[in-house]
Order: C-alpha cells, then sequence, then structure tokens
C-alpha cells in the first residue's frame, strides 16, 4: 500500500484528472472524426507525460516512507539502547553506592585506628620519657649516694654514720651522737661539720630530701620536758635543726622537709640501753621529687 502526502494527493489527483480528461478527448474526437494525427500524438504525449509524473511521485511516497520506516526503526533501536544504558547506569550507580558506604565505614575504623595508634603512640612516648627520665634519676642516684661515700669516707669508718642506696633513693642515717648533745636540739661542732659535707652534695640533685629525726622511747623528765613536752617535739626540733643548716648552705627549701617520728620506727630494741641508742638518729632521705 501507497501512502501519499498532501501535495502529492494533490498533484496525482490533478493527473488523474488530466489524464481523464485528455482520453475523453481522444474518444469524442475519434468518435466524432475531428480529430487530427499530430493533435492525437500531442494529447498522448501529455497522457505520457502524466503517467510518468504519476509513477515518479508514486516513487518518492515509497522512498520517504521507506525513510520513515527505517527513522522509526533507529529510534526504536535508540530507544531500546538508551534504557539499556540507564539500567546499566543504575546498576553502576547502586554499585557506586554501596562502595561508598564501605568507604565510608572503612574510613570510620581507619580514624579509629589511627587514633588509637596515636594514643599508643604517645603513651609510648610517655612512657620511654619517663623510662629515660627513671634512667637518668637512677644514674644520678648512684653517682649521689659514690659521692656521699667518698665525702663521708672518715665518718663512716667511725661507724658514727650508715649510707644505704635504695630502690627509689639514698638514706643517710647519722647517729644522735655525732650531731646533737643529749636531750638537745642544738647541733654540735661535729654535727655541723658533717651537715656542710652532706649538704655539698645536695645541691643540684633531682631528690626530695626528707630529714626525719627519731628518739628511743625514754620519757623526757624535769626541765627538759618544758620545752619537749614530748619525744615528739625533741625529735622534730632536731630534724627542723638540720634543715635549716642544710638550707643556709645552698639548698633549695622547696626540696626540704623537716618529719618527726619520736620513738616510733626504732630501728633496734629500746629494751637493751646499749642497742637504745641507735634509735636515736637523724636519718636524710632523698627520694624522687614529686
Amino acid at each position: 500500500m501507497l501512502i501519499y502526502t498532501g501535495n502529492q494527493q494533490h498533484q496525482l489527483k490533478q493527473s488523474n484528472s488530466a489524464i481523464s480528461a485528455i482520453l475523453l478527448l481522444v474518444a469524442v474526437g475519434v468518435l466524432s472524426g475531428c480529430v487530427s494525427t499530430s493533435s492525437y500524438k500531442e494529447v498522448s504525449k501529455e497522457r505520457d507525460d502524466l503517467i510518468k509524473r504519476e509513477r515518479a511521485l508514486a516513487s518518492n511516497t515509497k522512498l520517504l516512507r521507506n525513510k520513515a520506516e527505517s527513522n522509526e526503526e533507529k529510534a526504536a533501536r535508540l530507544k531500546a539502547e538508551l534504557e539499556e544504558a540507564q539500567s546499566r547506569l543504575n546498576s553502576v550507580n547502586k554499585s557506586l553506592k554501596e562502595n561508598n558506604e564501605l568507604l565510608v565505614v572503612a574510613a570510620d575504623e581507619l580514624a579509629r585506628r589511627h587514633s588509637e595508634l596515636l594514643t599508643i603512640e604517645n603513651k609510648l612516648a610517655e612512657s620511654n620519657k619517663k623510662l629515660q627520665t627513671t634512667t637518668d634519676y637512677m644514674e644520678r642516684t648512684s653517682r649521689l649516694y659514690k659521692d656521699l661515700v667518698k665525702e663521708l669516707s672518715s665518718e663512716l669508718k667511725a661507724n658514727q654514720i650508715k649510707i644505704s642506696e635504695m630502690k627509689d633513693g639514698v638514706t643517710v642515717n647519722l647517729s644522735q651522737d655525732i650531731l646533737f648533745p643529749s636531750g638537745s636540739a642544738i647541733l654540735t661542732d661535729s654535727g655541723i661539720r658533717v651537715i656542710k659535707k652532706v649538704s655539698g652534695k645536695l645541691k643540684n640533685i633531682p631528690h626530695q630530701i626528707i630529714v626525719a629525726g627519731f628518739t628511743d622511747n625514754v620519757p623526757i623528765k624535769g626541765d627538759l620536758a618544758k620545752m619537749f613536752p614530748t619525744n615528739w617535739e625533741l625529735a622534730g626540733a632536731r630534724s627542723a635543726s638540720v634543715v635549716r643548716l642544710l638550707e643556709s648552705q645552698g639548698v633549695d627549701s622547696d626540696k626540704l622537709t623537716a618529719v618527726s617520728f619520736g620513738e616510733n620506727k626504732p630501728v633496734a630494741s629500746n629494751d637493751d640501753w646499749k642497742l637504745r641508742a641507735q634509735n636515736r638518729r637523724i636519718e636524710i632521705r632523698l627520694r624522687p621529687a614529686e
């Protein structure tokens, strides 16, 4: 079936009408016997021309129809390809969304682990710092112990003092006999000399200096009790005297602490008068600064 455009249909109708008119004229002429041979040829030629025009129009119409059908097929194919591409795009977008969600989770986990790692690194750095500080402290404590032993060698030989290197510092144990007269908190000349020796080694140390006073358990009596009602006061006054002398020798007062233990914390039995003397003492404890 041929499909014509409006213009083509109009032209085709005109051609058909012209052909019909010519054929009618030819027929009338022939019947009437008045049509010449030349006129007949002209009419026939015009008819043939019209037939050619009709065929050309029909051919062009067929081409247009084929072209239209071709464009429809192409449009349908492009539509199908577009739908397929859209489907693939939707699939890719879905996959991309899922991957992005996984990436967000992975990023959060990475940030968490990075934070944990930083915490561990900070703790490790702090531990290393503390370890280095502890190492430095132990080295300086060991040097201090050796310096004190060397400085107080004569007193050590006379068994007037004891020096102990502890895990956390050094303790210098000074007998009351080398420092104070009986029942007094005033340092003797020998006591002043010994404390000055010690002070020379305590000026630039990273230690807290605790001066602790101790007594035996014999109660204070007589006029002495007016000044020192109990052994607490006597031990405290003696430790304070040592602290004041250390401070006067340039030891930092912020590092100095005077403590009284009185008759508590004995190192020997108070029941034996010979051993009891060991409890009457001053301890200079060198410990880590807070």
